[in-house]
């Protein structure tokens, strides 16, 4: 029996070098990678909770039951929350903002009549494939203006990258 202690250096660096191949000759799936300024973008990696929506020069305070949020991950996820649905893509960094793609939703509906939750919606669903967001950051402030919406939401955390998730029936590859 090998001593335990001459075994775990052995270990940590076949697990190293494991991860290191693995890195290089993995694909993305689900959407294109971020560019390299979008990574390096204020906004991404975080949640936002958004506070405030202003539209046509009325501003609107959005309470945290709500749920209205915006999503980056570090490499290229989009998410955003209505308080309704909740939609999902891709961003990458474009000029003084960001542009979405591959978006999808989820479908409920709503019939009630909340003005916060109708706004919330709305100012979401501006969020459509390709369309430029402009975002400004000012400390753990993101403001973000995009068809005719300026939402107005504080930092809330670290946002990490998904799992990839591969649909059933499909197939994903890595090349070495």
């Amino acid at each position: 029996m090998k001593p335990v202690l001459k075994s775990v250096p052995v270990s940590v660096a076949v697990a190293a070098l494991a991860s290191l191949a693995a890195a290089g000759c993995g694909t993305v799936t689900g959407g294109t990678p971020n560019s390299a300024p979008a990574a390096q973008a204020g906004f991404a990696g975080y949640k936002w909770t958004v506070t405030a929506i202003d539209q046509a020069g009325k501003e609107t305070t959005v309470p945290g039951r709500y749920g209205v949020g915006l999503q980056f991950t570090p490499n290229g996820g989009f998410g955003a929350s209505d308080s309704v649905n909740y939609h999902s893509g891709t961003y990458r960094t474009a000029g003084d903002g960001f542009a979405t793609s591959l978006l999808y939703t989820t479908a409920m509906g709503y019939v009630g009549k909340d003005p916060v939750v109708l706004l919330a919606v709305s100012a979401i669903s501006a969020f459509d494939n390709g369309v430029h967001a402009t975002a400004a950051l000012n400390g753990d402030q993101l403001t973000v203006v995009v068809g005719g919406y300026t939402l107005i939401a504080r930092r809330d955390g670290r946002q990490a990258n998904p799992p990839t998730v591969v649909p059933t029936g499909a197939t994903s590859s890595a090349a070495g």
